[in-house]
């Protein structure tokens, strides 16, 4: 008892804690992971400041006056001053179009190694604004990157010229406050006069309406065009024309050791094992805290290493990971505008090292609990929970049986009661049962009776089928083949009274069938034989036999029925009965009226425990309906039903799971139809609206009950509205797809 009382306390306790460590776990790898997304953001940060820098001074030296007119003696003086001037710069160079260098910022005379080969001066002749390439620098043989951009040539503007040179001119010229018409994008004479105001402005620039490179960089500068060009969004992109750029003549190039973006890295500490480096937009390793890493003759390249990879793939953020020795990393991913790659990470051993104690309190916790519950459990069991075991072991025995079961516990408390209860029902219990076991041992012969009789009922209808439909079915081919008899012997008065005989036997072999056909359902002997076919098929071959008794009356006969049904996996033969049950039925209770056959296809969800419910209510009847019997053939209105051989089942060609797609069939008449007493017995086997119908209309009763019974089977059903004196609406609901269940 102490065991099971620790395993109903224990269990819930340590879920308890393990939802609350769960959550701290949670808790702290949220904080770590943002405490890696800040460091990673100020990193990234910092670096794209850095870039920003570089970027703007590369752009002012390309578009310097000295650079722009390619003339060495006086690119050197600017080369050596940006040289000088910036510790971080190794390297400030001028290239033409052959790839030669036109001056350099170190000061040494120009050689004649032709680099046109290189990867940021192609793509700097290309037209791409700024290249970034990392290396290891050939004079330092340390980390760097080359920063390239086109040297472009500045077309004047002067009176006459086109473009949209032009037209940015003018916009420029208008936000000024110097043009006043509208944009057109020529160089007209009002344009000229906005120039010459312009320039008057500022006595260093020459006189007259001609625009060069030192009036269109005032011009530049004064409308702020400056700040929206070096935005950090537009590092690598310029929103001009190409004839806006203008035509390149050469190349400037910086080159800038990383040892300023490595002393960045290396100060990123997280924890005893976190750390930050940085990877060019190739997975190249540029910037690490551990030197060694890096005085190599080329560039470590770290593609394949997982956070470098995903990065590479364009995905950033949180990432967690596993190395190739098994060491579990939480790590966080940057990307800049430029394709580097920030990466800081930190074991996640170390993350989760709060975790780990919370773990090692919780279990301490939860021991000493589980001791103090036991100690408890054990002192209460001795007077309270003893009993009461008791009790239950004389219950369990009782409820075997064992009538004869007592228990002594003599004491004058609660417990002392029940007891007392518990004996006095245990005498109440013994006399009950054993009236019980009378009467059930005279139910079980009423039973045995009962089924003897079924099965000798059974035994009787399939003898009594055989021996009525062989000498039926001889009635019917004699009375055949003497109509053709008489046509041949010019007897034609005989025919009527021949059809006469063919018609009755045929209908007698139809009440025949339809007797055998409840009693095999009562048996529990009726099989769905499955298979796919096109509903269209189904309706057509109904409407074709429906129609002749349909005229008899006079019935208008209508089908609904849109063209695109498409196929059904059922029991077609069973369906073509349960249709031409309605439809006959219909015909034979409607004179000079209409008969609707409506089909329709449609979608619903399937109910729950429809299926289940509909099982049990088939297995009920199976239980109680009358059993044993022989197989008999069935044979309705000249259909045959039985299967030739053994038959496997089709699978469905359909996609549509079993239950959801559905078919109605709505048989609807404006014939004598029926009151709220006669529907409810309508689908009682052998019963049909009342006695005045039976002798008027004929039938036995069964039509209905059969229908009822193959659509349950089949997994839909069959309901009915009607009004006397106007009519019946029988609506069958069937599934598009039955379920092979139902069919076994």
């Amino acid at each position: 008892m102490t065991i099971g009382v620790l395993l109903g306390v224990v269990p819930p306790m340590l879920a308890a804690i393990w939802f609350a460590s769960f959550h701290a776990a949670n808790i702290i790898r949220s904080q770590a992971k943002q405490n890696l997304e800040l460091k990673a953001d100020v990193l990234t940060e910092s670096i794209s400041r850095w870039e920003q820098m570089n970027v703007r001074l590369l752009r002012s030296m390309s578009q310097d006056p000295s650079t722009v007119s390619m003339n060495a003696s006086k690119l050197l003086p600017l080369l050596v001053g940006i040289n000088r001037s910036y510790s971080h710069i190794y390297l400030a160079e001028a290239y033409n179009l052959e790839g030669y260098v036109v001056a350099r910022g170190s000061g040494t005379p120009p050689d004649r190694i032709k680099r046109s080969d290189r990867y940021w001066f192609k793509s700097a002749v290309a037209g791409t604004e700024i290249t970034y390439e990392a290396l290891i620098s050939r004079l330092t043989g340390k980390p760097a990157v080359i920063f390239s951009t086109p040297i472009r040539e500045f077309a004047s503007l002067s009176l006459g010229d086109r473009g949209n040179s032009v037209s940015e001119l003018q916009q420029q010229l208008k936000q000024l406050g110097y043009y006043k018409n509208e944009i057109t994008g020529i160089y007209g004479n009002s344009t000229a006069q906005a120039v010459a105001q312009f320039k008057k402005k500022y006595s260093g620039l020459p006189a007259g309406s001609r625009v060069d490179f030192t009036t269109k960089q005032l011009l530049e500068l004064a409308t702020n065009f400056q700040q929206k060009f070096f935005q950090t969004h537009q590092l690598n992109s310029i929103d001009k024309s190409a004839d806006q750029l203008g035509k390149i003549q050469g190349v400037a190039v910086i080159g800038i050791l990383l040892s300023d973006i490595a002393s960045s890295i290396g100060t990123v500490r997280i924890g005893k094992t976190g750390f930050a480096f940085l990877v060019d937009k190739k997975g190249q390793l540029i910037a690490h805290p551990d030197p060694n890493l890096l005085a190599q003759k080329q560039l470590i390249n770290l593609s394949n290493y997982p956070p470098v990879k995903t990065l590479l793939a364009g995905k950033s953020g949180a990432f967690y990971f596993a190395d190739d020795r098994g060491v579990k990393w939480l790590s966080c991913l940057n990307q800049l505008e430029s394709g580097w790659g920030v990466i800081i990470l930190q074991e996640e051993a170390e993350v989760l090292e709060k975790e780990q104690l919370f773990w090692q309190l919780a279990i301490t916790i939860a021991a000493i609990a589980v001791l103090g519950v036991g100690g408890l459990t054990w002192i209460l069991t001795s007077r309270l929970v003893r009993p009461i075991g008791d009790l239950t072991v004389a219950a369990a025995q009782l409820s075997r049986g064992d009538w004869n079961q007592r228990v002594n516990i003599d004491r004058q408390d609660e417990l002392g009661t029940l007891a007392k209860a518990f004996n006095r029902m245990a005498v109440q219990l013994q006399k009950l049962f054993a009236s019980l076991e009378t009467k059930n041992q005279e139910a079980d012969k009423a039973r045995t009776e009962a089924e003897t009789a079924s099965k000798a009922k059974s035994l009787f209808m399939a003898n009594m089928s055989h021996e009525l439909r062989t000498p039926l079915n001889a009635i019917i081919g004699y009375s055949e083949m003497l109509q053709e008899e008489s046509f041949d012997l010019n007897c034609e008065e005989l025919v009527p009274d021949l059809q006469n005989i063919n018609n009755a036997s045929r209908h007698l072999l139809s009440l025949i069938n339809d007797i055998l056909d409840i009693s095999k359902i009562e048996a529990g002997r009726i099989e769905l034989y499955l298979e796919t076919c096109e509903l269209s098929t189904i309706i057509q071959d109904v409407a074709t036999t429906i129609k002749p008794l349909a005229d008899k009356n006079r019935n208008a006969f209508v089908v609904k029925c849109p063209p695109d049904l498409g196929t059904v996996y059922t029991d077609v033969t069973k369906i073509y009965q349960c249709l031409l049950n309605l439809l006959s039925n219909a015909s034979k209770f409607t004179e000079a009226g209409e008969i609707t056959l409506e089909v329709r296809r449609f979608r619903r969800e399937r109910e729950e425990g429809r299926g289940k419910k509909e099982e049990a209510q088939w297995k009920s009847e199976e239980k109680f309906s009358l059993l044993g019997g022989e197989e008999v053939e069935s044979d309705v209105l000249g259909l045959e039903a039985k299967r030739e051989g053994d038959r496997s089942e089709k699978e469905p060609e359909s996609d549509i799971p079993a239950g959801e797609e559905w078919i109605s069939f709505k048989v609807s008449d404006t014939g004598i139809g029926m009151n709220a007493a006669q529907i409810e017995r309508v689908f009682q086997a052998f019963t049909q609206a009342d006695e005045s119908t039976t002798r008027r209309y004929g039938g036995t009763g069964l039509g209905l009950a059969i229908a009822k019974k193959f659509c349950q089977m089949m997994g839909g059903d069959i309901s009915l509205e009607s009004e006397l004196g106007k009519g019946s609406i029988f609506t069958v609901e069937l599934p598009a797809i039955v379920a092979k269940k139902a069919a076994s």
